[in-house]
């Protein structure tokens, strides 16, 4: 008894397993089956209907929004750094940017070179002039005091004092006296009141920083050098003869040269930097950003100024060229300013977008082709026309609705319309391949039209609607990303797909239904209006070729006894390879990527590289309101702690120096010991002196400082420092993280950070390694979900999970061969291919399920030659399109069209094979039983469903049990007999 009713529950439960899959696919079609013979009854109102949505959704882009501010778009709003650059920008006020020339030659320090550096320096300080630009050099400079010569105590340049062949260490000739009292003339002059009436006397001047200045920008004085004597004063000056102020003109240099003795003899670069002030409250991000997002913070009068320096360079560059282009080893000019990045980064983004519309152009073409016969009559093009339609529809419906709902318009949306003319064209070539199908049957070509669309929509549209909500799932989940750009392409990406879906199937339905009653008509395929009496449609039982082709590749090759293990082996080696990429794919990104070979800075950034090759990123340690009086012994351990870190170099700290002014000039020796009065007074003296006067640039304060009068409470104060150059994402990650920690356990009270500007790349870069396998492993799971809801059918699942599953580990494994690694472009490719790999194997597995090929001793490859017969060309033209439409950018100069290109290529290639040769193997092998199993010979055979409250009323009547005649109906020839 108890075998007996364990035997009837496993049963119950097999048979559960059973109905439920076939309840859903009978539903479905039954739902697409109305819904197709409603809008074939009406296609003119759908077609209106649908027109008015898509012009009412135009209504949405009055709230159209761009998100132009990168820190919005690339780095997570949780991260520290957008906390930490938005209090800087708000306390701090003031920004510098700095727009550098580099000259290289042989050797730059000879007199020749210094004289033609002087003569372009002079022509780009009068460019504004001669361009006519409305913006001068002294007008967005960083102006600084000057001192003058009559306070200055200045070594002779032409000093015999040996000093040691050093150029780069500032430190080197320090001693316990250097700072001498209030620029050198408290020593005469005893009185607070007039020594700050001089002070203030002194005129500002741009700060200019230029191995020029050593000779006070003077030709004359130049032309009379030989090259020891200008290597001899770059050694010995350390004042600025111009501006007074204290200056290491050797870290100007690169490339130095030395004779066999280590002596300094040359240089093969020198650096010139114009220093511009920008005034953070006046940047508006909304006018200055550019559509890529790649925009740096700056005013428009300092964007103005920074293009006339660069025509400028460029001017200058292009005339040493000419002169110097007989000259072996002449001298060369390198020049980038701030907004070059944003600028060439922009226009590099749309610069193959020709490439682009010519790839959708050849798409279009393709699809004309594929879904025309050549004739006049069935070429297709107002039906090729409308498909396309669906695509450009959608986009503005997903623009509209996601405007309304407020989610801004990000630089990675331009990929958009292009993924969803891909998945869009695919579906096209879905119904069509359904609309094969069902002519391939003697007994449908009497049908009306109405009926056959509606039973042409009801198989397609099941499969289109199983991917379609899968995809739009993945992008759902996808959404919840932690980066701005990501999560808002997610979103429109979600509505675009369900709105491609929606349109196909009303929309492109309405416009076949027509396209069918005028091919009926024997009209003209281009102008209606003209009737081809002599037209004869095809015969009833012709094929298409790609059917025959099709079936004799897998019936003589693929499903053979040799095919199918060698189509296994070849799956398992790609998927080997692939799980070995995978492991040493590695997260990495440089923004220099985005900057095409043979541009201004991308030249820029080579010399620099060649000349410069250890310098590293300029970062700053920010202090905000605390004690400084009390906290003071602890900022001076913080400023040992990170002067002992080898990631750091050219570290220029003020408390130190401040320290050692009070202990040298005020004779205080702990100023944590005074009180709040006394070291603000004392601060005053520091920042008013020689040795402290360049700080003043690093505070910020309540009010104003005035000399003679202590210093107003600091609101925020910061310290220069230079990175280590690093060579991989661990080196910097861990320079970043290593000083955030350092800084967060300092122990001071108050807050203290660490920023950078490099650190929205790096914080980007950790992010992104961490997105990229989570969005992954839940696009995963919602793949699984979605397939066991919609298809219901667990082995099925099953498959189409391993498909998508191995097409994810070998591409990745496959991105690490071709030279790509993880990044924000890749992270989108990634996303964008979890939907693609799904439809493949999704419509090879739905095909087969619901096979009308019976199984036929047992043997499930009947079933699976009629399935690809049927799918396999649509869903190879599919992916056809796909890659015509890239093709054209496999030869651009963007990184981002490249890795695109290099991503869509593996996918739709690696993405195909699982689809259609590991997936029909398995399926021939262990395949689940089919859905439904009508006797015949071919898959042709359809039956019209039962109007869907007929259906209804059965299952009412045998109270729940989906097993009434329509279900009778799924059951093969076998299992009736049976019954």
């Amino acid at each position: 008894m108890e075998n007996n009713s364990g035997n009837k529950a496993k049963s119950s439960v097999r048979t559960l397993l059973r109905r439920v899959p076939v309840h859903i696919s009978r539903t479905s079609e039954r739902v697409f089956y109305e819904l197709g013979l409603r809008i074939a009854q009406r296609p003119v109102r759908w077609l209106a209907g649908s027109t008015v949505v898509v012009l009412f959704c135009l209504a949405g882009l009055l709230c159209f929004r761009q998100e132009k501010n990168p820190l919005k778009l690339w780095v997570p709003p949780d991260s520290d750094f957008l906390r930490d650059t938005e209090w800087i920008m708000e306390n701090f006020g003031q920004g510098l940017r700095v727009q550098t020339l580099i000259m290289t030659g042989e050797n730059v320090l000879e007199p020749r070179a210094l004289m033609k550096l002087n003569e372009v320096t002079s022509r780009i300080l009068k460019s504004h002039a001669t361009t006519g630009g409305n913006t001068s050099w002294t007008d967005v400079c960083l102006k600084i005091p000057v001192i003058p010569k009559f306070v200055r105590t200045l070594r002779k340049i032409n000093s015999p004092d040996n000093v040691g062949d050093y150029f780069f260490d500032d430190e080197q000739d320090e001693s316990e006296n250097e700072d001498e009292d209030s620029f050198g003339i408290l020593s005469w002059i005893r009185s607070t009141s007039v020594y700050c009436n001089t002070y203030n006397s002194f005129e500002k001047s741009c700060y200019l920083k230029s191995i020029l200045d050593v000779w006070n920008f003077d030709d004359a004085t130049m032309s009379s050098l030989t090259t020891d004597e200008i290597v001899r004063s770059i050694k010995t000056v350390k004042t600025s003869p111009s501006l007074g102020h204290k200056m290491n003109y050797g870290e100007l240099l690169g490339g130095i040269i030395r004779d066999d003795t280590g002596r300094i003899i040359g240089a093969t670069a020198v650096k010139t930097q114009w220093f511009l002030n920008v005034n953070f409250s006046a940047v508006d991000m909304d006018k200055i950003g550019n559509d890529v997002g790649t925009a740096d913070w700056a005013t428009e009068d300092v964007l103005e100024w920074e293009k006339v320096f660069l025509e400028a360079a460029k001017d200058e560059t292009d005339k040493l060229r000419l002169e110097e282009r007989i000259i072996e080893g002449g001298l060369a000019l390198w020049y980038e300013a701030g907004r070059s990045f944003g600028d060439i980064s922009s226009s590099a983004m749309f610069q193959d977008i020709a490439k682009l519309i010519g790839g959708i152009m050849l798409m279009s073409f393709y699809v004309q082709v594929i879904l025309s016969r050549f004739n006049w009559v069935e070429w297709r093009f107002c039906l090729t026309s409308a498909g396309l339609m669906c695509v450009g529809g959608a986009f503005i419906i997903a623009v509209g609705i996601c405007s309304l709902a407020g989610v801004p318009y990000g630089p990675v949306h331009t990929s958009l319309p292009f993924m969803l003319m891909g998945l869009g064209v695919d579906d096209i070539f879905v119904m069509m391949a359904a609309w094969d199908q069902l002519h391939s049957n003697e007994q449908n070509h009497g049908r009306p039209v109405t009926e056959r669309i509606a039973l042409m929509l009801s198989h397609a549209g099941s499969s289109i609607f199983i991917t379609s909500l899968t995809d739009v799932v993945a992008f759902v989940i996808g959404a919840s990303t932690i980066l701005p750009s990501l999560q808002s392409f997610c979103i429109y990406a979600a509505v675009g797909v369900f709105v491609t879906f929606l349109l196909q199937i009303t929309f492109f339905v309405a416009f076949f239904t027509l396209d069918t009653k005028r091919i009926e008509a024997k009209r003209n395929g281009i102008l209606p209006c003209i009737v081809h009496s002599v037209y004869q449609p095809r015969t009833k039982n012709e094929d298409r070729i790609s059917w025959r082709v099709t079936g004799f590749i897998y019936s003589r090759g693929i499903l053979t006894r040799w095919g199918k293990p060698a189509v296994l082996v070849i799956t398992a080696g790609i998927a080997a390879f692939g799980i070995y990429g995978s492991t040493r794919l590695e997260q990495h990104f440089d923004p220099e990527w985005f900057l095409p070979e043979g541009t201004y800075l991308a030249e820029y950034l080579d010399q620099f590289e060649q000349h410069y090759p250890e310098q590293g990123h300029e970062g700053f340690i920010f202090m905000g309101e605390l004690d400084y009086v009390s906290n003071f012994p602890k900022i001076l351990q913080l400023c040992e702690t990170l002067k002992s870190l080898d990631i750091l170099q050219n570290i220029d700290q003020w408390p130190v120096k401040f320290a050692r002014f009070a202990k040298n000039q005020l004779y205080v020796e702990d100023l944590s010991k005074v009180d709040e009065s006394s070291f603000r007074n004392y601060l005053s003296q520091f920042l008013f002196s020689k040795s402290g006067g360049k700080y003043q640039t690093n505070f910020r304060f309540a009010g104003n400082l005035s000399c003679g009068e202590p210093a107003p409470k600091i609101l925020i104060s910061s310290m220069e420092f230079i990175f280590a150059k690093f060579h991989d994402p661990k080196e910097w990650l861990g320079a970043m993280d290593g000083l955030k920690e350092i800084c967060s356990g300092s122990g001071i009270d108050g807050f203290v950070t660490v920023w950078s500007k490099v650190f929205a790349t790096w914080v980007t870069d950790k992010a992104i390694s961490q997105e990229v396998t989570r969005n992954l492993i839940l696009a995963l799971i919602c793949v699984m979900g979605m397939t066991a809801v919609l298809v219901a059918e667990l082995q099925t699942c099953f498959w189409i999970f391993l498909c998508v599953l191995l097409t994810l580990v070998d591409v990745c494994g496959l991105m690490y061969y071709w030279g790509l690694t993880i990044d924000i472009v890749s992270c989108i490719g990634l996303e964008l291919a979890v939907g693609l790999s799904v439809d493949y194997a999704a419509h090879v597995a739905h095909s087969f399920l619901n096979s009308a090929v019976p199984d036929v001793g047992g043997s499930r490859v009947p079933r699976t030659i009629s399935a690809v017969k049927h799918i396999g060309a649509a869903v190879v033209y599919g992916a056809g399109s796909t890659l015509l439409a890239l093709s054209l950018l496999a030869t651009s100069e963007a990184y981002v069209f490249r890795s695109f290109f290099k991503i869509f290529f593996l996918v739709v290639t690696i993405g195909l094979w699982h689809g259609l040769m590991f997936l029909p193997v398995v399926f021939s092998v262990i395949g689940p039983r089919a859905l439904r199993c009508d006797s015949g010979d071919d898959t042709s055979k359809q039956t019209v469903p039962k109007p869907w409250k007929t259906v209804q009323n059965e299952i009412d009547l045998n109270k729940g049990d989906v097993r009434s005649e329509a279900e009778t109906e799924l059951m093969s020839p076998v299992e009736n007999n049976k019954e």
